[in-house]
């Protein structure tokens, strides 16, 4: 059996992780997918993220023996953006801008590429995931065979996990202007996000 930790590097994944630690749970690999907007190979985290996840990284290594397996898909957001589509109603059309419920970008670029590499992998797989206490209905959809949520299952709450991320340093600079996570072209941001990153980063805002 392999236990395996998905993480992104915001709170709940972090935290859960020092929990697994700090509780002698069993820990085989910890991976993280990097979704990528284009072919020059620009991440989909903000600037400020993509600079906090090596300092990240060093830490988790340094505290806990961590060590962090980046995967990405063969794929980019633009890739499927102008993908055209093959069946359905609108055969022909690009794929364009995801849908806010059931986006393409996050099955398609973070889910299936996560999927491809654990099934390369020839044991069973338990997967940890970062679910807090506070968070029941994302928990009840687990599977709770193949899945284990630590921080749910500890009565670990999102700001408590927000706490443990700062005692060791390892809280993101994105909770700082209390901006959720996520990429910097995702069409579900607030307009308070749009105009950060307008004014933050018009070279990106160019992009999008």
């Amino acid at each position: 059996m392999k236990y395996i930790a998905s993480c992104s590097f915001g709170k709940d994944s972090l935290a859960m992780l020092i929990k697994i630690k700090e509780l002698g749970l069993p820990l085989d690999e910890v991976i993280y997918c990097d979704i990528r907007f284009d072919d020059t190979s620009l991440s989909g985290e903000t600037p400020e993220m993509a600079k906090f996840i090596p300092k990240a990284e060093k830490i988790l290594k340094e505290k806990f023996n961590i060590e962090v397996k980046r995967i990405t898909s063969k794929w980019t957001f633009k890739d499927h953006f102008y993908r055209v589509k093959q069946r359905g109603n609108r055969i022909g059309d690009n794929y364009g801008f995801p849908y806010v419920v059931g986006s393409w970008c996050n099955s398609r670029l973070k889910i299936e590429p996560i999927r491809d590499y654990l099934k390369s992998i020839k044991e069973p797989v338990i997967q940890y995931v970062g679910i807090a206490y506070d968070e029941p209905v994302r928990y009840e959809r687990l599977n709770h065979k193949t899945h284990i949520a630590p921080l749910y299952d500890l009565k670990i709450t999102e700001s408590e996990a927000m706490e443990l991320c700062r005692k060791y340093d390892l809280l993101s600079p994105i909770y700082e202007t209390s901006f959720r996570g996520g990429c910097w072209f995702c069409c579900k941001q607030s307009l308070k996000q749009l105009k950060w990153l307008y004014e933050k980063h018009p070279e990106l805002w160019k992009k999008t």
